[in-house]
């Protein structure tokens, strides 16, 4: 059997260009980038891994769609990898002051009990991916093993707790419906209401106190400047402000609460 032939670096040069336009684009995940310059998803997690018969084919459709890449860095490992005065700055995409502080960072997915067992004897901290999407759900995020669906690998987030799926477009463009969320649980005190860190994307479950059912709400945390309003509720604020109004939650009715960390971009083809 002929044995594959190998170019680590520029793979990982391949890598770091298709991850450039996961961000510029708001994409959810590489195979997004393999589809928009018309390449076979099905082999880009060889090209990213060095494999030479692959390569050559995903950086050319890369620099045929997005004229700012600079070919000959792609093949020489010299210079930048974009061309001056031609590329967008990945921080002008950000520069709309509705977006909130939520970097997108890669994450790694293990579905399988092999790769989950691998994962575990490197020494890899895995996080639980659950069933509850941030809409409606069950009566707590991460309630038991029987709602996991999934672990995650986040080497840029040490202190996550969780994962979990947004639902709905009230927070696009930032975090458009599927996108995966990292979670940090923050503790509060229902009696000190205005010591949390407002302004930051929270993840917060709340519970109806009609049906009993629980709830999950991605929201930009705001506070009331009226004493009374602000003992009794918080602003929850959504990023598509032009579709979605801001609206009360009810401080008393809060069960938990998570700081969104990061917006996963997956760094395998899932």
């Amino acid at each position: 059997m002929k044995k594959e032939s190998k170019d680590v670096d520029l793979g990982n040069r391949l890598k770091k260009a298709i991850n450039y336009i996961v961000y510029l684009e708001e994409l959810n995940s590489q195979k997004e980038v393999a589809a928009i310059i018309g390449k076979d998803k099905t082999n880009l997690s060889k090209a990213i891994n060095g494999d030479t018969a692959y390569i050559k084919g995903y950086y050319e459709a890369l620099c045929n769609k997005y004229s700012f890449f600079n070919k000959d860095w792609f093949i020489t490992g010299k210079g930048q990898m974009l061309l001056k005065d031609h590329a967008p700055q990945i921080e002008d995409v950000y520069a709309n002051e509705n977006y909130p502080a939520v970097p997108k960072a890669p994450g790694v997915a293990y579905d399988s009990e092999e790769d989950y067992q691998q994962a575990i004897e490197n020494g890899l901290k895995l996080l639980p991916e659950v069933e509850f999407k941030f809409a409606a759900g069950q009566v707590s995020l991460i309630s038991g093993t029987e709602d996991i669906t999934r672990y995650w690998h986040l080497p840029d987030c040490k202190d996550c707790e969780g994962v979990a799926q947004v639902v709905g477009n009230s927070m696009i463009p930032a975090l458009p419906s599927g996108c995966w969320i990292a979670l940090k649980k923050h503790f509060f005190d229902p009696s000190r209401y205005n010591q949390i860190p407002f302004g930051n994307v929270f993840g917060v479950v709340v519970e109806d106190p009609f049906s009993g059912e629980y709830h999950g709400h991605i929201k930009i945390l705001r506070k009331y400047k009226d004493p009374e309003m602000a003992k009794k509720y918080w602003i929850a604020h959504s990023i598509n402000s032009s579709e979605f109004d801001d609206f009360d939650i009810e401080i008393a009715q809060v069960r938990s609460l998570w700081i969104v960390k990061q917006h996963i971009v997956s760094d395998i083809l899932l």
